[in-house]
């Protein structure tokens, strides 16, 4: 028993060293110390400007670690348009795809409620992506709604040219939808000339033209030009759409050509309050002229009158409304009215400050002719006289 008792005791006393050794070695901290690496990690990143004020760990996982929200969709809705364009132009082809379709559906609903910045956005877009053919022609239907006809004519006309992936027929469907509204405004206001002028310029442009040399003949028969729009419907007679139209629309010239009045030019003249001007082109320079059969002599003003034209006299008096006048007799080697050419025409040139007019057109032009002017249809007449 007692050698028992001896050996627990030896036991015990080599325990009790060997525990003392052990603490003599001064173990790692890490160990005994109450250390947290998450605690640690969170004190290192948060910002040293918080003050003094204290924030929790969970806060601060917040502020370091919360995502910034920004997309195609949130910047476009955000008034940030340019920063959106920045963004498409650095997409793929898959993620463009997707902005085109998110830029369609914001455009529609812009447009509802602001035009003007609608049509900003899109003229700013277009010219990032010029081959997105949806835009151009949903920019071409708004410009419609405003009336401003010449600007989606334009846009639409460009489709066409460009060949885009938009069927044709669906632009040329809104050309001619357009096409319409702009020539009845122009029928409306009397702007013959520029009537006349446009649809001539979409001939020589469209391949599909038929719509607007059928138009330009019916125009021709209201200015009594009947051998022009016979010519004009010749050319379509056969046409699978406007054929049947223009064999109509001969037929009644047909019957009309006894009653055929002797005039042969029929020029369109734009009402100025109780005048009426006329287009005119003098050496190759375009003015606009007051008919005035009072005047003897045409008169053009003098800082429009083209440099090529031959002096006669410079020492010349007209009488006018607020008394005599110094002006120069010059020689035009060309004067043109519509489809009337003259050569070495006299014209007088002085000061002239008539509001929407660069002169008078005078006797010394009506007297080589016949006319007449048809006040209500805003004509002149004119016949060679024999």
């Amino acid at each position: 028993m007692f050698n028992i008792i001896l050996a627990l005791f030896a036991g015990i006393l080599i325990g009790w060293n060997f525990h003392s050794f052990f603490l003599a070695l001064d173990a790692p901290k890490i160990l005994r110390d109450n250390f947290n690496i998450s605690q640690t990690f969170l004190d290192k990143n948060v910002s040293k400007n918080e003050g003094n004020s204290t924030i929790s760990p969970i806060k601060a996982v917040k502020k370091i670690y919360q995502p910034i929200k920004t997309s195609f969709y949130s910047l476009l809705h955000n008034g940030l348009f340019s920063d959106a364009m920045a963004l498409y132009q650095q997409g793929s082809y898959e993620r463009i795809l997707f902005y085109r379709s998110t830029l369609k559906e914001y455009f529609e609903k812009e447009n509802i409620t602001n035009q003007e910045k609608t049509i900003r956005e899109l003229l700013e877009y277009i010219e990032i992506d010029p081959e997105n053919g949806e835009s151009q022609l949903f920019l071409s239907k708004i410009y419609k709604e405003r009336k401003e006809y010449k600007e989606a004519i334009k846009i639409l006309n460009g489709l066409i040219e460009a060949n885009t992936h938009i069927e044709n027929d669906v632009v040329y469907t809104a050309l001619i939808d357009t096409s319409r509204l702009y020539i009845d405004s122009l029928k409306e206001s009397k702007s013959y000339q520029e009537l006349q002028s446009f649809l001539e310029t979409q001939i020589r442009q469209n391949t599909k033209s038929s719509f607007f040399t059928f138009a330009l003949a019916e125009h021709h028969v209201s200015m009594q030009s009947f051998n022009t729009a016979t010519t004009l419907l010749k050319d379509i007679e056969f046409d699978d759409e406007y054929g049947e139209r223009a064999k109509a629309l001969l037929l009644k010239i047909e019957k009309n050509e006894t009653n055929k009045e002797e005039y042969d030019y029929k020029i369109p003249l734009k009402q100025e309050g109780s005048h009426f001007t006329i287009d005119v082109t003098i050496d190759d320079t375009p003015l606009t002229l007051l008919l005035d059969t009072g005047a003897t002599l045409t008169l053009i003003d003098e800082e429009k009158l083209p440099s090529s034209l031959i002096l006669i006299n410079d020492n010349i008096k007209l009488k006018t409304a607020g008394g005599e006048v110094s002006a120069q007799l010059k020689m035009a080697q060309n004067f043109t009215v519509g489809e009337v050419k003259l050569k070495d025409f006299k014209v007088t040139t002085s000061s002239f400050t008539q509001e929407n007019a660069d002169g008078l057109l005078g006797m010394n032009f009506f007297q080589r002719f016949k006319f007449k002017i048809d006040q209500e249809k805003s004509l002149l007449f004119l016949s060679k006289k024999e």
